[in-house]
């Protein structure tokens, strides 16, 4: 899952959202705090259009009427007010154990977790460590995705540690080459998924 912050995307959010595609990037999530909402809706029908040009699913931060509309998936903080409606994939992100299994019951398809790793979006903040994710992977039954300092060095132990799969933002947005760099976490996700389904 690519987790989007248009200020690090360049050249511009289109050009680098289009590489990371290319690069096989299937999970969008669009969480730009700071627009109006008429901004983030239009930025929204932009990243829609590409996400389907390209069979990759959109997830909206905290904007349920707009991903009725859009007819997106919804993503929503931690501790977020329960929100009616109906919605193609309904997520939630997490920072407990407990908040965790609160929002499995609650009704998540998936569960982000984090931050794992030391991570320039909260510093000063204290890591959970790969043993709380683990324990939260073997404490709900949803597909859960670890975030927080995540990198191609470090993805694989997220997966080992029961993550059916990874969320970025600088691993990709900063890389050199963006396309390479999502082909290649891509490709990590992807080879840890098979070795499960074999084993």
């Amino acid at each position: 899952m690519l987790v989007t912050q248009r200020a690090r995307m360049k050249p511009d959010f289109a050009s680098a959202l289009e590489t990371a595609l290319r690069g096989g990037a299937r999970l969008i999530q669009l969480r730009e705090k700071d627009l109006t909402h008429e901004e983030l809706a239009s930025l929204a029908h932009l990243t829609q259009t590409l996400c389907m040009a390209h069979g990759a699913t959109l997830l909206l931060n905290n904007a349920p009427h707009l991903a009725q509309t859009l007819g997106a998936g919804l993503h929503l903080p931690e501790n977020a007010p329960p929100v009616a409606g109906e919605f193609f994939v309904r997520g939630a992100s997490c920072h407990s154990l407990e908040s965790a299994r609160r929002a499995a019951e609650q009704g998540a398809d998936y569960l982000i977790f984090g931050s794992v790793f030391e991570t320039q979006s909260h510093p000063g903040a204290a890591p959970a460590g790969l043993k709380m994710l683990r324990e939260v992977c073997a404490s709900v039954a949803v597909p859960v995705f670890a975030i927080g300092g995540v990198t191609l060095r470090n993805a694989r132990l997220c997966l080992e540690a029961g993550a059916q799969g990874i969320a970025v933002i600088g691993a990709a947005w900063d890389a050199p080459d963006v396309e390479t760099a999502v082909c290649e976490l891509t490709e990590i996700s992807r080879k840890d998924a098979k070795t499960q389904r074999e084993n």
